[in-house]
């Protein structure tokens, strides 16, 4: 009788199991290195090429992530705050120079796609990218209303943390126009990153 009993139980429970194991969610954050890439412009051809350059200081990323899946594929869409930290450096072609600090705050909405073997993983994820302000001592970057980037990584997943170490490059240019020493110009402002990113079921 206790066999039976333990079988039908184990038949109506089967489901909500499976289930458990489709389904988790969680907190993320990690550590961001960006780079700006900026073209040479010049107001003038016949003067030389004023200069932006875009040194990294730091980056964080904190938020929460889904994910959906069983054996070796997952889905995992995720919510993050980002923030990314720059120095831009400007330089007007006669040899002088200013910088001033830059700092984006955005949404990043990355829809990553995984695949498991043991506690490794490989993963892919378009990200979506709203701003959300920028900070800085002069109004630099018209920064578009959204952007598509793309993140590829490698991690290991060991119980309920999952560590991973991606790239994300930009599929469009974030910014259209740069505003610095006192001239506005057009130009294809592309972002890249290295991310570490950490996961912890709940």
């Amino acid at each position: 009788m206790n066999k039976r009993f333990i079988f039908l139980t184990g038949i109506v429970m089967a489901p909500f199991w499976a289930s458990a194991q489709l389904y988790s969610y969680g907190f993320t954050a990690g550590a961001h290195v960006a780079q700006v890439e900026v073209d040479p412009f010049s107001i003038d051809p016949n003067q030389p090429l004023e200069t932006v350059a875009f040194t990294a200081t730091g980056g964080y990323h904190a938020g929460l992530y889904a994910r959906f899946g069983a054996g070796l594929v997952y889905l995992a869409p995720q919510l993050w705050y980002t923030e990314l930290n720059q120095d831009i450096t400007y330089s007007d072609g006669s040899g002088s120079t200013s910088t001033v600090p830059w700092t984006l705050r955005r949404l990043d909405v990355p829809l990553e796609v995984g695949v498991k073997m043991g506690p490794l993983l490989v993963l892919a994820a378009p990200v979506w990218s709203i701003p959300i302000a920028q900070v800085s001592n002069v109004q630099t970057i018209t920064v578009d209303s959204g952007t598509w980037g793309g993140q590829i990584g490698l991690g290991v997943k060991l119980g309920a943390l999952q560590l991973t170490a991606r790239y994300e490059g930009s599929l469009a240019p974030f910014a259209d126009q740069i505003q610095i020493g006192g001239g506005t110009y057009a130009t294809d402002s592309r972002m890249s990153q290295l991310i570490t990113s950490l996961h912890l079921k709940l």
